[in-house]
Order: structure tokens, then sequence, then C-alpha cells
């Protein structure tokens, strides 16, 4: 029977297989934490009960590297775009990895979910200005016509904001791989991990 491997050891094997960008398959993350810590590695089996267990996720992906350095920006900037604090502790230092990495993912959706806030609000703004355009066009049609260019510069002023936000905040990037853009290492790599 092979030894218990302690949780210090599973996190090395899980980091391995969530962060290396080759993505290895369970038994190479396993091999490369075994060679680093001395220890025998489980089977597949083990690993891929606890990894169902844990809930594992890839992130040694550039997807998984971008999502990273978009939590790590969070901790620097406010949904507001101004500075966040910084040399806040990071909660309870006792929590394990996969909590870390849950309460950091909460905070990017949380300041996400501010700026889509934000940006709806700034859209009711140029609605009150188009409305406020639309009211006036039967007292003063030069007024109305200056209240819409006021809209209309409003809205492109907005819009050019917002795709820059949204770029900036990565909330139109989606999670698909386009296997067209992969190198051929990447793809032999990516068969390699589906195959094993």
């Amino acid at each position: 029977m092979a030894a218990r491997l302690d949780s210090a050891i599973w996190e090395e094997i899980r980091r391995h297989w969530e962060y290396d960008p080759d993505e290895p398959a369970y038994l190479v993350a396993a091999a490369r934490a075994a060679e680093k810590f001395n220890f025998n590695p489980p089977g597949k089996s083990t690993i891929d009960d606890r990894a169902k267990r844990e809930k594992w996720e890839r992130r040694g992906t550039l997807v998984g590297v971008n999502s990273s350095a978009h939590r790590k920006a969070d901790k620097l900037v406010n949904a507001d775009g101004s500075r966040a604090e910084t040399g806040k502790p990071d909660g309870n230092p006792d929590t394990s990895g996969a909590q870390k990495a849950q309460a950091s993912r909460a905070e990017s959706e949380d300041k996400r979910a501010e700026v889509l806030a934000r940006h709806r609000v700034e859209w009711q703004q140029v609605a009150v200005l188009r409305q406020e355009a639309l009211n006036r066009r039967s007292v003063d049609r030069t007024e109305a016509f200056n209240w819409s260019k006021l809209a209309k510069i409003t809205a492109e002023m907005t819009m050019i904001q917002q795709i820059g936000e949204r770029r900036a905040w990565g909330l139109d990037t989606t999670d698909a791989t386009d296997v067209s853009k992969l190198t051929d290492a990447q793809l032999e790599a990516l068969v390699k991990a589906k195959a094993v």
C-alpha cells in the first residue's frame, strides 16, 4: 500500500496540473511534484478522484494566465478606475488554496459587476438627455437640436469609454480556445493531455 500523501504534496500536484503551461496529464503533474519533493506519486485514478472532488481547473493556458492577471489587476484598481488600497491582508491565512482561489474569483466577479452596473447607469443618463431633446422640440427647435447634439456626443463618448473599459476588464472575452491559432507543440500537448 502506498504511503498517504499530506496536503502540501497534493497542493503541489494540483499546482503542476493546473498551472504548468504545457497542461500536463495527471501522471505527468504528479511525476513533476514527486521529483521535486521525493515521494512516490499516486495513480491516475487516485488523482482523478481528488481532482473531481476538489474541482481542479486548468490555469496554465493563456486564458488561465489572463484570468489570473485580471484577478491581480482587480486588487490594484477599483471598479471606478481609482487605485485600490494595497497591502491589505489576504483574509484568513489558514484558508486552503482552493478557498483563496474561490474568494479571488468572487472578488473579480464583484468588481466586474460594479463596472457593468455603472455602464448601465451611464446609458440611462444618455437616455435622459435624448428625452430632454425630444421634449424641447415643440418649444424651440434650435435648443432641441443642441440638446440632441449633446445627447449624441455623450452617447458616442460613453460608447468609446465603455468599449475601452470592457477590453481592459476582459468583459467580452470568452474561454473558447481557437485551435487554429495554436502551435503544433500546443496542439500536441493538448492531444496528449486528453489521451492519458
